[in-house]
């Protein structure tokens, strides 16, 4: 057995500790909930340069998710396969050794079980030394009112940022990544055979469902806890809205000192069919005009491309 393995198998084979009961609830705290493929990862990394902020090493948590039954990246196969892979980047990446050493404490809340409220915050206990914490979850977008309601019990003072994109161009981004996961590729596939992929491609509905999500969160959260962007102005222009983004979250932050201009986590490029976005357009048209009447605007790229 390798090194990576033996010691990942002594990490998870430790007895855990009793659950003291203690308050479980987390303070100066963040998150950002979306959308797929809106520039989150870009942000994550981001904050995570601030030397006021914790980011989660891993970056989507997914807890509100996994327990609503909407997903399963929580489960034992999916956590030790993140584990492993920080351990073979301890090993291997000495240049952030000290960095990575300081996560080995977080990766065994992160390892520990059962996976409730107190697993939850555990995650958010240890800070390295930081006053505000936060993660990254698109999927958060769809737990619904009573799983917003769940948030903010553990999170009274939450700050929750929700960004959205062109409907269109993230429901083709979803298509293209589902297609791969399941060895498609979908810049060969007809009209038809992509409208079947909308089709099986799992919360392709919900996540799409900007309008929805917006109103639950406003019926668990306060209006000064929510803050609602377009991916198209962070593009247009990063440094302004990293301000406003700081701005909401309480946190300090020196735009000159961060990287505005990389990317990550950088979609497929293929072009989407005239006839795909034809479709698209129709789908999500209503969706649209409702989350311009909830939020008083849209992008003017959103404007042109619904003809509104």
């Amino acid at each position: 057995m390798s090194l990576v393995g033996e010691t990942e198998e002594f990490m998870l084979s430790k007895e855990e500790e009793p659950r003291s009961d203690v308050d479980v609830r987390i303070h100066h705290f963040f998150v950002c909930i979306g959308a797929q493929k809106a520039g989150t990862t870009w942000l994550a990394r981001v904050l995570a340069s601030n030397t006021s902020v914790f980011m989660t090493p891993v970056k989507e948590i997914h807890y509100f998710d996994h327990i609503g039954g909407l997903t399963n990246q929580l489960v034992d196969r999916k956590r030790k396969s993140r584990h492993r892979k920080y351990w073979q980047k301890l090993l291997t990446q000495l240049h952030r050794f000290p960095s990575l050493h300081r996560q080995r404490a977080w990766y065994r809340a992160y390892m520990g079980n059962p996976i409730d409220d107190r697993w939850y915050a555990s995650l958010f206990r240890e800070r390295d030394g930081k006053r505000f914490a936060g993660e990254v979850t698109p999927e958060y977008a769809i737990i619904g009112r009573q799983g917003f309601e769940h948030m903010r019990r553990l999170a009274p003072e939450a700050r929750v940022l929700f960004i959205l994109r062109d409907p269109v161009m993230r429901a083709w981004s979803h298509m293209l990544h589902y297609c791969r996961t399941t060895d498609r590729n979908a810049t060969r596939l007809s009209v038809p055979e992509l409208i079947a992929v909308v089709k099986q491609a799992p919360n392709f509905e919900a996540l799409g469902d900007y309008a929805t999500t917006i109103s639950n969160l406003r019926q668990a959260f306060p209006a000064e806890q929510i803050q609602i962007m377009f991916y198209e102005d962070i593009h247009n222009d990063r440094a302004s809205a990293l301000r406003d983004v700081c701005k909401f979250i309480g946190i300090p932050f020196d735009v000159s000192a961060v990287p505005l201009a990389r990317r990550f986590n950088r979609s497929q490029d293929a072009a989407l069919p005239e006839g795909m976005r034809a479709y698209l357009r129709q789908r999500y048209r209503e969706q649209v005009i409702a989350v311009r009447e909830r939020v008083g605007r849209i992008p003017e790229s959103w404007e042109s491309e619904f003809c509104l």
